[in-house]
């Protein structure tokens, strides 16, 4: 049973290994590691405070705010400052743009879509789809779903459709964040705005726009041709949440409140049932094994924190190969992404739907997570097509000020969050961070049981099943990717 080296991993962000070992038509072992050490924790130690978040906007080049808006709520809850709601909105806005819809399109059809391009698929499935008809035809135009596969393709009209589509996102997210990926206008407790009629570009722009609608349909029927054929890897979730609500405050000890105005709301599942939906709770159940802590501390509010929680790590430089650390919550490596957002979202608020389409739960597979991706899109479309900026005041708000803190929001990937101590109040003593990757690529966590398990496309094709799971994680290690206009 010798092992099959995929790497290197093309299509993804950042720099990834992947080997895996095939009996039968099965994989019956796989291990996914990072290749590159950044260091971002050691670099950030001893740093002023107000350097971090334009020092970790580097981390990513993709979803490329995101490190920097969760520095920023770090840094509010560190200062003692919140934004106005105008603030909010405004960042609500330019993160649903980029961060999310952006990066969902980029991965979804110029990274993933290819896997089911018509040069990539296995003659079987091939074979399958000139026999099935569309059942959206009315929507994306195809008759048949072979003609869809082979429009997936570079160059062809869905990937040269998202092409335009993720290029025009970039370019209104811009208008607010001044500079992207590593925007300019955030700041603690405020952002810096040039135009003040860019919310009803945004709203323009959302309501003219068909090219998310066909490219949601498109999906759709890929995901009613593959359904079952994927192995499911159970239905263990997390998510901290997207987009702020009406009440953030930064303040530690209200966390609850103001994450539960998100308007995907922050959660943890376990086989299905939903554990807990405070977001210090769950933040309170990280742990990053192998990176043990050097410091016993409790939180803010007294609560005393496991010796291996992101607040009582030391950063260090890991072995070779161990680059993506362990990293449990509450004891169990749950799946983290669009799929555990929408599957939060309905068990908290209910089911969701955009663009006449609801969406339900199925499986946590390649397709389903595929899916979620792009029809996380078409919900943040249906957002911003009726967003209105409240005007007011863009001044920062004084607030509860901590020594120690934390941000959490998700990325597209998923739960994102840093943990900062200060002992000194203007430096930084102590930086962690867990990425959505940290979670999904973790030794023994969803990617390599999806993998593990998973049926061969076919002999000779032992790379493009074992390559279908790991892209439909949206794995980002170390991510610098920049498309410009076709």
């Amino acid at each position: 049973m010798p092992e099959i080296d995929l790497t290197p991993v093309s299509r993804v962000e950042g720099h990834l290994s992947v080997r895996v070992k095939v009996e039968g038509d099965r994989y019956v072992e796989a291990k996914v590691s990072g290749e590159m050490f950044r260091g971002f924790e050691l670099l950030l130690r001893g740093k002023k405070l107000a350097q971090a978040p334009n020092l970790v906007g580097k981390i990513c080049g993709v979803c490329g705010a995101t490190h920097t808006l969760v520095s920023t709520e770090v840094m509010e809850m560190l200062m003692g400052v919140y934004p106005s709601w105008r603030t909010v909105i405004l960042r609500n806005a330019a993160y649903s743009l980029a961060d999310i819809m952006y990066n969902n399109v980029v991965v979804t059809f110029l990274f993933q879509g290819l896997d089911f391009s018509t040069p990539l698929v296995t003659e079987k499935e091939y074979e399958k789809a000139r026999e099935t008809t569309c059942q959206f035809k009315d929507r994306h135009g195809f008759s048949k779903v072979s003609d869809l596969m082979g429009e997936l393709y570079f160059g062809r009209e869905i990937f040269r459709l998202a092409m335009k589509l993720q290029t025009e996102l970039r370019e209104l997210a811009t208008a607010i964040w001044l500079r992207y990926p590593q925007p300019l206008s955030l700041k603690p407790g405020s952002i810096t705005l040039r135009d003040p009629g860019v919310l009803e570009k945004v709203r323009k722009y959302m309501r003219e726009d068909s090219k998310v609608e066909r490219l949601l349909y498109v999906m759709a029927e890929l995901r009613e041709f593959y359904r079952g054929v994927f192995r499911d890897v159970g239905r263990d979730f997390v998510t901290y949440g997207l987009l702020e609500g009406e009440g953030y405050d930064a303040d530690y000890s209200r966390m609850r409140e103001w994450g539960d105005k998100r308007y995907f709301p922050p959660g943890l599942v376990k086989g299905g049932e939903l554990v807990t939906g405070d977001l210090r709770e769950i933040l309170l159940g990280v742990e990053v094994l192998k990176r043990g802590g050097i410091e016993e501390l409790r939180d803010p509010l007294g609560e005393k924190l496991s010796i291996n929680h992101p607040w009582c790590i030391d950063a260090t430089v890991p072995p070779k190969g161990e680059f993506i650390p362990k990293v449990l919550q509450n004891g169990i490596s749950p799946t983290t992404g669009d799929i555990a957002r929408l599957y939060v979202f309905s068990l908290r608020k209910g089911k969701p739907s955009a663009l006449e389409y609801e969406w339900e739960y199925r499986s946590n597979d390649v397709i389903e997570r595929s899916f979620a991706r792009m029809f996380t899109v078409a919900m943040l479309k249906e957002v911003l097509e009726n967003i209105e900026d409240p005007g007011g005041s863009l001044d920062p708000v004084k607030g509860v000020k901590y020594s120690m803190a934390v941000g959490a929001h998700d990325a597209p990937r998923g739960a994102n969050a840093h943990w900062v101590v200060s002992k000194d109040g203007t430096t930084v003593s102590r930086y962690g961070i867990v990425t959505p990757t940290d979670r999904n690529f973790s030794p023994g966590g969803p990617v390599e049981r999806g993998i593990v398990g998973e049926r061969v496309a076919g002999p000779g094709r032992e790379d493009l099943n074992a390559l279908r799971v790991v892209r439909s994680f949206d794995p980002c290690s170390a991510c610098a990717v920049h498309l410009f206009r076709p």
